[in-house]
């Protein structure tokens, strides 16, 4: 073991933080390995109950297809330009999600009923998923019950909800002022029950019976599973609330890309309905879709009753001119050439006529700046050109072919668009009387199996992950922000010599005790026994038998034998430093003298198994002679004094001239005297022994006094005329590495 000498040059500024590296971090966790378990546990188990607590959610799935189709009902479909008559698909998925469906199911079902079964406050839901039935609770003894849940009796017991107990509510009606406010329903008897609201009871009756006053209240049980004094908490909600938490529950994702294949799924805790309310979504939403269809049929069929009289007439006029003329012509005939022309005019005169019925249903949707009226207007504008032409081609027959063709392309014309207009009234009743929609259900609605929430095992991991994580950033932060001493250079670069660095021993640890006196207001660590007799071999007793030689050496230059050991702050080690040091030196054949100079919580006798009275401060007040007051110890050549009843005032015994009297005669007859003082920013105490002492130590324990609190100790004992000799870094901790502390010290134990 090595002396830490001051480095020579201009002074540094000292570190209050020591840079934090890659393997320091490492090194960091792995020393607090058990507390972040322990708190990936703790977490682990919270998050396991937090999730089981929760109700479980289960889910049914339904498969559709909307074909991206309108309703093909007459010749508007092929004036539609682009998209501007909207995507059939998207519209029926907000029309599946709408208010319409939703409330329709809601009504069926009468959703707006919710039945709330009251649970054990805090651990009720957990018990509950767990199997935790009424029976069980039952069989327990009111002793038993009170060892498994603290203040709960059998009695209040009954009043919850258990595992397998139900209620249904098919009907519930309460006056408009009480909607949405929550009613109590007790079981009273095996098919009894009881509806109370605040405090007033409502509605009594059996299981089966329609209940009701005369208030407005009425109600209706379904099912009932539940024993004697259960209670559940009963509530009918506003139609829009309902509408609204099932259109929360319901999503729709689609299958595949462009597909028109939709699987609807609806989440909810009530297993035994949610495949029921979601197979009414889709019947209500298929019934709406066929009466869309059917609706559009009427309408088209409305319009072809009344333009088939018309047609018809002039239908009948036409054949009449043309029969007419033909008997005062005598049978006049159309040659090859007049015919196909009279064919021609024919086409284009039913393809006007069929514009000019899509017209005048367009007028009534769109403006004329509508695409789709534009692109009529267009094409009615090509087909009159083509009439222009065949009509100049008749101009250039004889007048008696140009008569007839006429009246005959009128004859054919009519004939044709009222044989048309038949057909398409015919094709319509039938799309009427079997109207399907372009919506059809591919998979009925069925209840997965298993649960979708709570995902315990997910939340438990993620759970002792996040206390893992958590565990690790308060590691690091207090790595990042701690100020304490963690490395012989920090002391160093204040100008303190390290003249030891004494590790952490878990033998010492085992020897440690916590005590409080009467008089004291906190407790105090206390050892009973010393680590240099206990354990020789232990490495802080190597770096003391270290400090042994460097003292040599140090302490001949000072102007007495007397070595004082002080601390910046309590509970640094200085009284087992200063103890064991006292006895490595007497065991190297030193004759030592240890006096505890802490007459208010000095603790050494405890070291010897002794007691504390008859000590310094006796011998100060002149109550006992020195050899009353020294003590032998079983390590030869080591004697002490223990600290003395407690005075009302330490620091002016200390200041008398009794005391430098006592320090002269002690170092006469021993060969090293070693003051075990006060805290140094506690009181003054170790001022005035360090005083009087050739040589003084401050003991800085790692991880716990900062640079701060060694400048303002060294600062106090310099303004007390103290030369502060160096320190003692006390309790290096023994990393994961293997390495004492994160400083440049090396400390091996060599058996």
């Amino acid at each position: 073991m090595s002396v830490f000498p001051s480095h020579p040059g201009a002074p540094q500024p000292p570190q209050e933080n020591p840079d934090i590296s890659l393997g320091k971090l490492v090194s960091a966790m792995l020393d607090h390995k058990w507390m972040i378990l322990l708190t990936a546990l703790i977490f682990l188990l919270g998050g396991y109950f937090y999730a089981s607590s929760q109700p479980r959610i289960y889910q049914a799935d339904a498969l559709i297809q909307i074909e991206n189709r309108g309703a093909g009902l007459g010749v508007l479909d092929s004036l539609a330009v682009g998209n501007q008559m909207g995507n059939p698909t998207s519209a029926e998925m907000e029309i599946l999600q709408s208010r319409l469906v939703m409330g329709n199911t809601v009504d069926r079902l009468d959703l707006a009923i919710e039945v709330e079964p009251r649970r054990l406050p805090w651990v009720g839901d957990f018990l509950v998923n767990h199997g935790m039935s009424h029976e069980w609770i039952a069989r327990l003894t009111p002793g038993a019950l009170l060892e498994w849940l603290p203040g709960i009796d059998a009695r209040l017991a009954d009043q919850y909800v258990w595992d397998g107990e139900t209620l249904e509510v098919s009907r519930f009606e309460v006056p408009p002022g009480m909607v949405g406010r929550e009613h109590l329903l007790r079981v009273t008897g095996p098919r009894s029950v009881e509806l109370w609201q605040g405090g007033r009871r409502i509605l009594a009756g059996d299981i089966g019976d329609t209940l009701q006053d005369d208030s407005g209240y009425r109600m209706f049980i379904g099912r009932l599973e539940a024993h004697p004094g259960a209670e559940f908490g009963v509530q009918r909600v506003s139609r829009l609330n309902a509408i609204g938490k099932l259109q929360q529950r319901f999503t729709i994702v689609p299958r595949g890309n462009a597909s028109g294949v939709f699987q609807l799924t609806l989440n909810g805790p009530d297993h035994e309905r949610i495949d029921l309310i979601l197979e009414t979504i889709t019947g209500v939403f298929l019934t709406q879709n066929v009466q869309r269809q059917s609706e559009e049929a009427e309408k088209q069929l409305a319009f072809l009753d009344a333009q088939i009289p018309q047609v018809n007439q002039q239908l009948t006029a036409a054949e009449n001119r043309l029969n007419t003329y033909r008997a005062e012509r005598d049978s006049v005939d159309l040659n090859f050439e007049t015919r196909n022309l009279l064919n021609s005019l024919v086409a284009v005169e039913n393809q006007l006529t069929e514009l000019a019925l899509a017209e005048s249903d367009l007028a009534e949707r769109f403006r004329p700046t509508h695409p789709n009226y534009q692109a009529l207007l267009r094409q009615r504008a090509q087909l009159m050109q083509e009439k222009e032409r065949h009509e100049a081609q008749v101009s250039l027959l004889p007048e008696t072919q140009q008569e007839v063709l006429r009246m005959t392309r009128d004859t054919e014309v009519n004939q044709q668009i009222y044989v048309q207009l038949l057909n398409q009234r015919q094709e319509m009743r039938l799309l009427k009387a079997g109207t399907v929609g372009n919506v059809r259900i591919l998979d009925e609605a069925v209840l997965l199996r298993g649960t979708i929430a709570p995902r315990v095992p997910l939340v438990s991991v993620a759970s002792a992950l996040f206390g893992a994580l958590l565990a690790m950033v308060v590691v690091v932060l207090k790595l990042v922000l701690s100020r304490a001493v963690e490395s012989p250079d920090q002391l160093e670069e204040l100008g303190l010599p390290v003249y030891a660095v004494v590790p952490a021993s878990d033998e010492q640890t085992r020897l440690a005790r916590r005590i409080r006196s009467r008089h004291a207001k906190q407790g105090q660590n206390i050892f009973r026994g010393l680590l240099a007799d206990r354990d020789p071999n232990e490495v802080a007793v190597e770096s003391l038998r270290a400090l042994r030689t460097s003292l040599y050496f140090a302490m001949l230059e000072s102007g007495n034998n007397r070595l004082m050991i002080a601390g910046a702050s309590p509970e640094v080690g200085k009284s087992f430093v200063a103890a064991n040091l006292a006895a490595v030196c007497a065991q190297a054949g030193q004759r030592v003298l240890l006096v505890d100079a802490d007459m208010r919580r000095g603790h050494l006798h405890h070291a010897f198994h002794d007691r504390g009275d008859n000590g310094l401060s006796d011998l100060l007040a002149q109550r006992i002679e020195i050899d009353e007051a020294i003590r032998p110890t079983s390590i030869e050549g080591l004697d002490y004094i223990a600290r003395g009843s407690v005075p009302p005032n330490p620091s002016e015994l200390l200041m008398q001239q009794g005391f430098h009297d006592f320090l002269d005669e002690m170092s006469r007859r021993y060969e090293l005297v070693v003051l075990d003082t006060p805290p140094v920013l506690a009181v003054t105490d170790a001022a005035i022994a360090g005083k009087l002492a050739g040589t003084s130590l401050l003991v800085v324990r790692y991880g716990r006094n900062t640079l701060k609190e060694v400048r303002a100790a060294k600062r106090r004992l310099e303004h007390g005329g103290v030369s502060l000799k160096g320190t003692i870094l006390n309790g290096i901790e023994k990393t994961a590495t293997g390495r004492y502390g994160y400083g440049d010290s090396y400390l091996y134990a060599y058996r």
